[in-house]
């Protein structure tokens, strides 16, 4: 579990009182770009959990979000990154599948977090999109173009997904084989993500 993903009392009333007042959600996303870390950080919590919880109040500023993806600043991708995902549940639009190439690349890009934190997401938006869920089982297993150390990270975050909307992979002899690699990795957290993975499904 992401830190981001437990929840304070505190933030949940932010998040709370922000769903019943424009301004007040205004003003979280303006904190996004506080020179405060601590004051950034507080504010995404609280913007996250909205847009777990009601992501049609934030799903108006899907431009806002798509604009931190295209950014040079990875804390603002990262922001970004998780909020869309959650978004993607009420994105009727088809707005997603415009960011969707840009989303991805990331898989290929320089940074190795924000990598790690698409394949983290990737099982939400295939499940909100059904559609898509092939083209992102591609992206998952198919990132050669990484610029960055410890690949392997990336890829037990992408196996986490992949377990996650399962039932959706038509070819699923490519998941095992990447688990069984993971299984022989030197990588700690890779060997414990496929050992999840074979206790969820038995080869």
């Amino acid at each position: 579990m992401l830190d981001i993903e437990k929840r304070t009392p505190q933030l949940q009333k932010t998040a709370e009182n922000a769903i019943k007042s424009p301004q007040a959600l205004t003003e979280l996303l303006e904190g996004l770009r506080s020179k405060k870390c601590a004051v950034r950080y507080a504010n995404f919590k609280a913007i996250y959990y909205i847009s777990e919880d009601h992501p049609e109040m934030l799903y108006p500023r899907w431009a806002f979000f798509e604009d931190l993806l295209k950014s040079k600043n990875n804390t603002f991708v990262f922001y970004a990154i998780h909020v869309l995902a959650n978004l993607a549940k009420v994105d009727e639009a088809g707005k997603f599948e415009t960011v969707f190439d840009q989303f991805y690349n990331i898989l290929d890009g320089e940074a190795l977090i924000p990598a790690c934190h698409v394949a983290y997401v990737s099982h939400k938006i295939a499940k909100a999109k059904p559609k898509l869920a092939d083209n992102i089982t591609r992206k998952l297993l198919n990132f050669e173009g990484t610029q960055y150390k410890h690949r392997e990270l990336v890829q037990a975050n992408a196996l986490r997904s992949l377990s996650e909307y399962f039932d959706q992979i038509t070819n699923k002899e490519q998941i095992f084989s990447l688990a069984r690699d993971l299984q022989k990795n030197r990588s700690s957290r890779a060997r414990k993500e496929a050992a999840e993975f074979f206790k969820k499904h038995p080869s």
